[in-house]
């Protein structure tokens, strides 16, 4: 089952503080959260689960998380720059390296 949780906060001048919980599961992650939509200034966190070890990349903003089964795996950013993010796998002990080519497993738009 793919589950997923999303928490807000406001934290003035229109940001906000975004918790967002996605699970991969197979390789991947729910259809409903391949996009996640936030707003420049916002104050942003992944929190990864996993069925498998795997390293995360948010790119654009440059953090790699390893994330193991049965533990948590947090990105966490101030959304400063616009434009579209994805998150890619770039290892994992089954896959043993970079995965880029494939479609990433979130992709995170930043809008004005």
């Amino acid at each position: 089952m793919l589950a997923w949780e999303t928490t807000a906060t406001i934290i003035g001048a229109g940001a906000a503080e975004l918790t967002f919980d996605l699970h991969i599961e197979r390789g991947r992650v729910s259809e409903n959260m391949s996009t996640i939509r936030v707003k420049q200034g916002d104050v942003v966190r992944l929190r990864w689960g996993t069925d498998q070890s795997i390293i995360l990349h948010l790119h654009g903003y440059d953090i790699e998380r390893k994330v193991e089964p049965g533990a948590i795996g947090v990105m966490e950013f101030t959304a400063r720059v616009t434009g579209r993010f994805p998150v890619e796998v770039h290892g994992s002990r089954e896959a043993g390296g970079q995965s880029h080519g494939e479609a990433p497993l979130v992709r995170i738009d930043v809008y004005p």
